[in-house]
């Protein structure tokens, strides 16, 4: 089924209010959850939103709540998420990163205590609609062994980076440390296939790309094998060292879903050292000749990350979101 965006963008608002969400943060949370699936991106949008409500229900996420300052030093800051909506604070904390590189030139936010922020991207976007570059991460309960080992002792951490172009069309890598996200797999077992490539390990050790497979052992695969697995590491040590927040071990040691987690925002005003003319012409010039490579006999069309959601979210406004009918249902029933 399809359906329109604001249809579901006022579905969203009106349950979210109906928990006790302020009308301001539903708006805000409506919108970018819609926009999501808007643009592709099902396992971060609608196919989410009954988990989100099931956390608000066991009040492991507390609407209303906002970040609250704990220490403040020139260009860096870090806050207290008060386990509010993980896209409330996520918000705030790029707004306060823009803010700051706009004073300084390059800024860090980190922030503890906080909940799914649902899609990096979200934030990338954010940045590069008001002309910053940025950076952002998370960390997340162990859903991930490092290489070589067995159990989970990673999370999967996703890491974005954006750089805006003016015309909108933004460049944006949006990826987890692991293969593919558990939002990934999820879907693809809702819809009864197999992952394009391998994306774990089966109960047997053997690599798989069955997607219920690798969900039921937690064994997924770390991006680019040992190398995800060392950046996962390690962008968990810079997230929570920062924010004086929760690592993975202890996120893992919590009970209940996950929540606590720990973020960082970094945005750059790079026009202070390099002018917006020039830049734009050096990034037209490398996505041109990223575009003239030469397609394998699978690839229909080479694209550069962030292109393939734009082209997705002109063809839904136009002809509805694809929403599957049992999510929906669920969502309606609420």
């Amino acid at each position: 089924m399809r359906l329109m965006y604001e249809q579901v963008t006022d579905t969203l608002q009106k349950k979210l209010t109906s928990y006790g969400t302020p009308d301001d943060q539903a708006d805000l949370v409506s919108k970018q959850i819609a926009r999501n699936s808007l643009e592709g991106v099902h396992t971060h949008g609608i196919n989410r939103f009954p988990r989100l409500i099931r956390n608000i229900k066991e009040g492991i996420v507390k609407p209303g709540n906002t970040p609250t300052l704990m220490h403040s030093f020139q260009s860096m800051e870090n806050y207290d998420g008060q386990l509010g909506l993980g896209i409330v604070n996520a918000t705030f904390c790029m707004q306060r990163a823009m803010d700051l590189a706009a004073e300084h030139g390059i800024a860090l936010v980190a922030l503890r205590n906080t909940n799914h922020w649902f899609r990096a991207a979200t934030y990338g976007y954010q940045a590069c609609d008001a002309g910053y570059a940025a950076l952002c991460f998370t960390n997340t309960v162990p859903n991930m062994p490092t290489w070589g080992a067995i159990d989970s002792h990673l999370g999967n951490n996703p890491f974005m980076m954006a750089f805006p172009k003016a015309d909108g069309s933004h460049v944006i890598v949006d990826s987890a440390m692991s293969q593919f996200s558990y939002g990934a797999l999820e879907l693809a077992q809702l819809e009864h296939r197999d992952m394009p490539i391998d994306a774990g390990f089966d109960s047997e050790g053997n690599l798989t790309k069955n997607p219920e497979e690798v969900i039921r052992t937690q064994r997924i695969l770390p991006t680019g094998y040992w190398k995800g697995a060392a950046m996962s590491f390690v962008l968990d040590l810079f997230a929570a060292s920062l924010s004086l927040g929760n690592s993975v071990s202890m996120l893992g040691k919590q009970n209940g879903d996950e929540h606590g987690v720990s973020q960082m925002f970094i945005a750059i005003d790079y026009g202070r050292i390099a002018d917006h003319v020039s830049v734009e012409t050096i990034v037209e010039q490398a996505i041109n000749d990223l575009k003239s490579s030469m397609p394998d006999s699978g690839t229909e069309e080479i694209v550069y990350p962030g292109e393939r959601p734009l082209r997705i979210r002109r063809k839904n406004l136009e002809e509805g979101i694809p929403v599957d009918e049992s999510v929906w249902k669920t969502i309606l029933a609420l």
